[in-house]
Parts: C-alpha cells; structure tokens; sequence
C-alpha cells in the first residue's frame, strides 16, 4: 500500500514588531496557529497545507547569517494574499 504525505509549506516573515503585525493581518480575517505562537513568532493560517510565519526579527536572526532586508529601500519579495473584496482590504493601504 502506498502511504501518500501531506506537504506543508510554512513562508518565515521577519518582522519589527511582532503584535502590531498579528493585529493587522488578524484585521484582515487571519486566525493563527497557537501551536506555533509564542513571544518570537505567530503562525498564521492561510490553509490547511499553507502558513505564514512571522517571526521577531531578533529570532529570525538566529536562522540565517545573513542581514535582515531593509524593506524601507530594498525589496523582499512580493507576495499575494486574495481577499474577497475591497472592504476586507486594511485602511492603511
């Protein structure tokens, strides 16, 4: 009998302020993972199979020894998030 695996794909966000973070995407309808929430980092739930964790960058740091990006004048990456209309979308964008 072949045993199939679930994939799982976890994307690891560095971020200033971790709360402010889990607030906003909480705002956009977000629920997190409290098996992977603690004082250093949120999961959140995008499917079943698909997470974003956000991570204090103090702990992201101990997982590369590379610089943190500046996001303020360099680019990270681009990521898409669908929402099912304008209203869910933040008032600060």
């Amino acid at each position: 009998m072949e045993t199939t695996h679930s994939q799982k794909i976890f994307v690891n966000l560095a971020v200033k302020d971790l709360s402010r973070s889990q607030e906003f995407f909480r705002n956009l309808g977000f629920q997190f993972d409290p098996k992977f929430t603690e004082a250093n980092a949120a999961c959140i739930i995008i499917t079943g199979q698909a997470f974003v964790m956000l991570l204090a960058e103090s702990f992201f740091k101990t997982f590369t020894r590379r610089q943190i990006c500046d996001t303020g004048t360099q680019t990270e990456g681009l990521f898409a998030l669908e929402c099912g209309s304008r209203a869910r979308r933040s008032p600060n964008w």
